[in-house]
């Protein structure tokens, strides 16, 4: 009897960082970024970083694109660029 040899099966792979929200919140923004809800109020007050928007009522959220700007913005200032670039 003779058998044929099977294509191994392959699975997607799984995305090694979770699908964070368009917009978060307090909480979810602080831990998108690595940082403590208090950090993040603070780098808010001191205008270093992007406010909140309003989703409903008195809640409000950050703008994924909105931290990621500022993330780079950050990246930018902190490598320099060279003649290279």
């Amino acid at each position: 009897m003779s058998q044929t040899a099977q294509a191994p099966v392959r699975t997607k792979a799984k995305p090694m960082l979770p699908d964070w929200p368009r917009i978060m919140r307090r909480e979810k923004a602080a831990q998108y970024l690595d940082i403590s809800p208090a950090m993040l109020d603070q780098a808010v007050a001191s205008g270093k970083m992007p406010k909140p928007i309003p989703i409903t009522g008195t809640i409000k959220g950050w703008v994924r694109d909105d931290l990621d700007a500022w993330i780079e913005d950050r990246r930018q200032g902190y490598f320099p660029t060279s003649d290279w670039d």
